[in-house]
């Protein structure tokens, strides 16, 4: 099997290396929910490397007993036809079945799911010390840094489709059916319980009320930060340019204003988990009234951003961020850039009030403290993985 290396030829074929991925993250994922008693895997140190975990797998023999791994191949009629590979066979088909008191991990993966994950993976953003790249002598550019960093998004995801699956009884056939602001709370819910289950997934406790020391939250950090290394989903966006130019100016705006929040959430989510500051849910809304100028058809907000961290509503007294450019056509590249970053510097202040709040909260209401370390229980009960 070839090294594994960051793309570069965007025509070349999906390498095996990277189809190992999705079968190292499965076993992660698997051997996580089925870890209580009287299971063997309880006592795997999920801490270990990718490698270590996928050579316990291979010497016992334990892919059999749970997972089961299967790519799809693209319809031979319309495999040149990406906008519609994009629309129809794009979303993996996920199930957690009880087998024996064991719980199987399937995973079917279509083909472009597959293909543009790979051509899409790219180096995380971030210093040497922020993606921990001291463990690995090649650096970034380092064949195991590049297999974790594609492991470990694929184990995020495989989450966010368990939580839609298992807690929330969101499956391939009835995902129609919650559409609106049902499927905008759900991925709320999918988003952030991923990433506390992409802790758990790498051998992090999980804390609820500050109880980390430095090393532990930088550990957090760093799987965090590696985790942001591919644009698959921005890629089906852009395919789709059909669809989305079909869209009605007000639908636009509500996709804008949906990708703000749930960007800002997805913050707030990480911030709160590397800090110890675990919650059962975060969730972003705007407050206020929409407007629409008359003279110039700018649109805005009114309202602040409104967080809730584990039931405690938060107005942050913060402006939500959104552009209207793309409501009036494609941005030129460097406006891009500049929207960007100043949506980024948004959010950081949004995380960061949002946080200090809850914080503050903790330290002054001792019901709500004792809420709070309580508050997990029930979400470790149904997702049937221990706590600790």
């Amino acid at each position: 099997m070839e090294d594994a290396a960051w793309p570069v030829d965007q025509s070349a074929p999906t390498p095996d290396w990277y189809r190992m991925c999705f079968r190292n993250a499965l076993r992660r994922v698997a051997v996580t929910i089925n870890r209580l008693e009287p299971h063997p895997w309880r006592s795997v140190d999920l801490s270990c490397s990718d490698e270590d975990l996928a050579a316990r797998f291979e010497k016992r023999g334990w892919d059999r007993q749970l997972i089961a791994f299967n790519e799809m191949a693209r319809d031979s009629h319309t495999a040149d036809d990406d906008q519609y590979q994009a629309e129809n066979f794009f979303y993996c088909d996920v199930d957690f079945r009880a087998r024996s008191k064991i719980r199987l991990a399937v995973f079917k993966v279509p083909a472009p799911f597959l293909d543009w994950g790979y051509r899409q993976l790219h180096r995380p953003a971030g210093s040497s010390e922020a993606l921990g790249l001291q463990a690995y002598r090649g650096g970034a550019d380092d064949p195991a840094f590049v297999r974790h960093c594609a492991t470990n998004y694929l184990v995020k995801n495989f989450w966010h489709n368990f939580t839609h699956r298992v807690l929330q009884g969101i499956t391939t056939d009835n995902y129609h059916q919650f559409r609106g602001l049902a499927r905008e709370d759900s991925d709320f819910e999918a988003d952030h319980v991923a990433n506390l289950l992409l802790l758990r997934a790498y051998g992090q406790s999980v804390h609820t009320t500050g109880k980390s020391g430095p090393a532990t939250r930088h550990a957090r950090e760093v799987i965090f930060n590696r985790n942001r290394c591919n644009r698959v989903f921005a890629e089906r966006a852009r395919l789709r340019a059909g669809d989305r130019n079909a869209m009605s100016v007000e639908e636009r705006w509500e996709e804008l204003e949906w990708r703000f929040c749930r960007r800002t959430s997805n913050a707030i989510s990480t911030r709160l988990l590397t800090l110890g500051l675990a919650t059962p849910t975060v969730r972003v809304f705007l407050g206020g009234a929409r407007r629409t100028s008359v003279t110039s058809g700018n649109r805005w907000r009114e309202g602040d951003v409104i967080v809730e961290i584990g039931g405690c509503r938060i107005n942050t007294g913060v402006k939500p961020y959104l552009p209207d450019d793309e409501l009036k056509g494609e941005p030129m590249a460097a406006r891009r850039q500049a929207m960007r970053s100043a949506s980024i510097e948004r959010e950081g202040e949004i995380v960061t009030v949002a946080v200090n709040r809850y914080r503050q909260r903790l330290s002054e209401d001792p019901a709500f403290k004792r809420g709070a370390d309580a508050a997990l229980e029930p979400l470790w009960a149904r997702l049937g993985i221990p706590s600790g």
